[in-house]
């Protein structure tokens, strides 16, 4: 019966009008649909201390996120692509951090996106509202940074790959611990206040060169960003000296508008970030080292916490620090395969607050220790649990977190 049913029948009943109809059995005939679907618990042990007394809280929160992305052929080399979300935020949590007053909330509106793909041999190109994935741009798969515009790569060869994009009114869709609010609001510290520019719409400028040479890969990217930065520098590479271990840096230079540092009345408009870490494999172990530090002046060199550039630190929590004064972090982490299936880890990292940080000489000691079950190719468990200790609690509250993820994929 399905299959005799179509869009031209239900006109002839007369419950609607339409131009002309395919039957649904011709429209998904050629139709590529992806996603996952993900449910996430977390349980939240936070402790603050104040001037008067400490105070100490604890509560649940859930997460639930539906994304559907349909791929639909309709013309020689061209797809138009829809991107349907539904996020869900549950929780008790009475005011205190990262979930602050959040009982629910629907991305769906905010975070899909409908663009058109044309891709001909070596160029590729994605116009409409696109997701915009960037060195500087959230790569949260709920949450990407997302604006109108257009992107376009060309692979010159098998070693090079050139690209450009323009989006207007570029913004993020948020994270779980956010750099920047989801406006893409820019905050930063003059002489201990914090200061914002506002809610503005940016609209950005980028150009990418991405490479592959013997053991070197990487990518270069260059922004101009509207009401925001002069321009932002990302550098990315990736060294494989010898077989099992990868050498990794990343380098940011940020150049704060100039009308906007003197709003902010920042003088010092140029921020430098970088880190390095090693990472080396041998059979069923892997472990990780890290060193990534910030300079001392107001600038952004990323615009989310979730942007590659800077979520490199591989605790649960406080992965980011590149868009922070005057902090650098020491990480870590090992990781052991149990078998084809189950995987655990410990990670930890020192982090160190200088003179000129927002909470300055406030150090942190972050452990997470997890693992993850992947059940069969498309459906997997994991679960990790996160001690934060700060060493000035009035500013930022310890914070033990438990997370537990469902995710299945398709």
């Amino acid at each position: 019966m399905l299959k005799k049913l179509s869009l031209a029948a239900v006109i002839a009943m007369g419950t609607m009008s339409v131009a002309s109809a395919t039957p649904l059995t011709e429209a998904i005939k050629n139709v590529d649909l992806s996603g996952f679907l993900r449910i996430r618990f977390y349980n939240e042990d936070v402790k603050k201390v104040n001037a008067s007394a400490a105070t100490k809280t604890q509560y649940n929160a859930w997460r639930t996120n539906a994304i559907l992305i349909f791929k639909v052929p309709v013309a020689e080399n061209i797809k138009f692509v829809m991107r349907n979300s539904v996020q869900t935020w549950v929780n008790t949590n009475d005011g205190f951090a990262p979930k602050k007053g959040t009982t629910s909330v629907d991305d769906t509106i905010a975070n899909n996106l409908l663009f058109m793909q044309y891709s001909n041999g070596p160029l590729n190109a994605i116009v409409g509202k696109i997701p915009v994935a960037t060195s500087v741009t959230s790569a949260d798969p709920v949450t990407p940074g997302h604006g109108a515009g257009a992107i376009a790569t060309y692979k010159v060869n098998d070693n090079l790959t050139v690209g450009a994009a323009f989006v207007d009114a570029l913004k993020q869709g948020g994270s779980e611990t956010s750099v920047l609010p989801a406006a893409a609001i820019y905050h930063v510290t003059v002489n201990g206040q914090s200061k914002s520019t506002g809610t503005i719409f940016r609209d950005i400028y980028a150009a990418v060169a991405a490479f592959n040479v013997d053991m070197v890969k990487g990518n270069v990217w260059y922004y101009k960003i509207s009401n925001l930065a002069d321009y932002v520098f990302t550098a990315s590479v990736d060294v494989t000296p010898v077989e099992n271990l990868d050498v990794h840096v990343d380098f940011a230079a940020g150049n704060l508008d100039n009308d906007v540092a003197k709003a902010l009345g920042v003088k010092d408009n140029t921020k430098k970030y970088y880190n390095i870490s090693a990472k080396y494999s041998m059979d069923q172990f892997c472990a990780k080292i890290g060193y990534a530090k910030t300079d001392k002046n107001a600038a952004p060199v990323e615009l989310a916490a979730d942007a590659p550039i800077g979520a490199v630190i591989t605790t649960a929590n406080n992965y980011n620090i590149a868009n922070l004064q005057d902090v650098s972090s020491v990480y870590g982490k090992i990781g052991y395969n149990v078998d084809a299936k189950t995987n655990v880890y410990l990670a930890a990292q020192h982090q160190n607050a200088g003179s000129k940080a927002a909470n300055p000489n406030n150090d942190l000691n972050e452990y997470t220790i997890g693992g993850a079950y992947k059940m069969n190719k498309k459906l997997s468990f994991s679960a990790y649990y996160d001690i934060a200790d700060w060493d000035k609690k009035a500013n930022n509250p310890d914070q033990n977190e438990f997370r537990f993820e469902a995710k299945y994929s398709f």
